[in-house]
């Protein structure tokens, strides 16, 4: 067994030569230095300094006034962000909630496809579908909340989520009966079931309202759980509706 110096002298700093740095690091710095010249402040809002709980203005008293805050970050994308660029990208929200409601629906199959019929109807798809019908709002929200100007938008998003659902999947449970209003089923699906899904939206849309409004009100971080009571309402709503409508097809099966 090798014998092992404890002296000071075999430090790697003192060894004949002198110390010398493992080429490694200078990669590793080199990276650094790009990523710190090329960071986009949006994304480095979220590893501020001044977001740390020890840097509230109750312990270390108020930060400088150029310190990169979430308030100050908020305001300058505010004040850069007009009104016409905020409605052109909703506007654009809108058009994409088609598509992201055909993935809702086919999240919502998987109960289907698996084999567990009544968890998916009454857990997995309502918790699926709801929070897909809202995702691009809530994600602006958390992520790029100046984009929005008022409530109205949020509104316009979550509602166009939820009609758009609902056409989709008439459109799949429906076929060549989609306008076929001989049909009770398909009378019943074009207005209850859109009903359903746009006043679920609805309601999901106030619990994003209200983490947007605290979120301007307090130039602070948005705080998703203020929306997640609404959230739950929605999907226990749309839960409870397949419910009910699982109970009534098995009683009245020729319906």
């Amino acid at each position: 067994m090798p014998n092992h110096d404890p002296s000071i002298e075999n430090e790697p700093h003192l060894r004949n030569g002198g110390w010398e740095r493992d080429p490694s690091e200078a990669k590793a710095a080199e990276r650094i230095e790009y990523e710190q010249h090329h960071e986009n402040i949006d994304d480095a809002i979220d590893q501020s300094i001044w977001s740390e709980p020890s840097r509230s203005s109750e312990i270390s008293g108020p930060p400088p006034e150029d310190a990169l805050t979430y308030e100050n970050w908020l305001n300058w994308r505010i004040s850069q962000t007009g009104s016409l660029d905020s409605w052109a990208l909703v506007l654009c929200w809108v058009l994409i909630a088609g598509p992201l409601a055909v993935v809702g629906v086919l999240l919502g199959t998987i109960g289907t496809m698996s084999g567990i019929y009544l968890v998916q109807a009454i857990l997995i798809g309502p918790v699926a579908e709801e929070l897909m019908k809202i995702a691009i709002p809530l994600w602006v929200i958390e992520r790029r909340p100046y984009l929005f100007k008022n409530r109205l938008q949020i509104f316009l998003c979550a509602l166009a989520g939820g009609v758009v659902f609902a056409a989709v999947e008439n459109v799949m449970y429906l076929n060549f009966d989609l306008f076929n209003w001989e049909n009770p089923l398909t009378r019943w699906r074009w207005t209850v079931c859109v009903a359903l899904h746009t006043f679920c939206c609805l309601i999901s849309a106030l619990g994003l309202s209200r983490v947007w409004h605290r979120c301007m009100q307090t130039r602070s971080f948005p705080n998703i759980q203020l929306g997640v009571p609404y959230f739950v309402t929605a999907i226990t709503l749309h839960g409870a509706y397949n419910a009910f409508a699982i109970l009534f097809e098995t009683v009245y099966e020729p319906f």
